[in-house]
């Protein structure tokens, strides 16, 4: 069972490194084509910038990473749902803002899920759905627009399904490591074989 909980964790990772250098360079591709100049680069260090700097505290400071990040998710959370019910910022003149910040959120999380999967976990999965809310209701409130697996291929379907699959490999990999941590008290004589820890930290 632990191959199986490295396998997980470190599919989960791989997959959120993947979508932070692939998503990265999609964004600031776009951004540099419109509006360009110094205000795409501004632009982009606004979000490039913290989620670096989250990234980097949830691997070296995990304790103080679950509950900044866990702010954060929550309140993007509310504000990407309420920007998809109520339009509060103009998609079509300022851009995707909430789905950027989901996926600046995200990779972070990502990361975190080394440490405390089952967190990252749940925290994923809130995001990821919140996106995916947006999603559909800006399609439902357009009458012309893309039917539901189009809307889903498009950039900000993809990084809400990418987001909750993520969330999703993390969730299984804590739920196993719960189950292992019940098991170890019934090795021996009800204790922890020596060099062995009964209890884990990273849940």
């Amino acid at each position: 069972m632990t191959s199986a909980l490295k396998v997980l964790r470190y599919a989960a990772f791989g997959l959120t490194v993947v979508l932070g250098v692939f998503g990265s360079a999609f964004i600031i591709g776009e951004i540099l084509v419109d509006p360009g100049g110094l205000p795409a680069v501004l632009l982009s260090a606004s979000w490039f910038v913290p989620m670096v700097a989250l990234a980097v505290v949830a691997l070296r400071r995990p304790e103080m990473a679950t509950t900044v990040l866990t702010v954060v998710t929550a309140v993007l959370a509310s504000f990407v749902v309420l920007d998809g019910v109520f339009g509060i910022v103009p998609r079509d003149e300022i851009g995707p803002v909430a789905s950027i910040g989901v996926f600046a959120v995200a990779v972070p999380l990502g990361f975190l899920g080394l440490h405390r999967p089952l967190r990252a976990g749940w925290l994923l999965l809130l995001v990821g759905a919140a996106n995916l809310v947006d999603v559909f209701v800006r399609m439902l409130g357009a009458n012309d627009g893309p039917p539901l697996d189009a809307g889903l291929g498009g950039s900000s379907g993809a990084v809400a399904v990418a987001v909750v699959i993520i969330g999703g490999l993390f969730l299984v990999a804590a739920s196993l490591e719960r189950g292992r941590t019940e098991e170890g008290p019934t090795v021996g004589a009800g204790s922890a074989r020596p060099g062995e820890s009964s209890r884990h930290s990273w849940g």
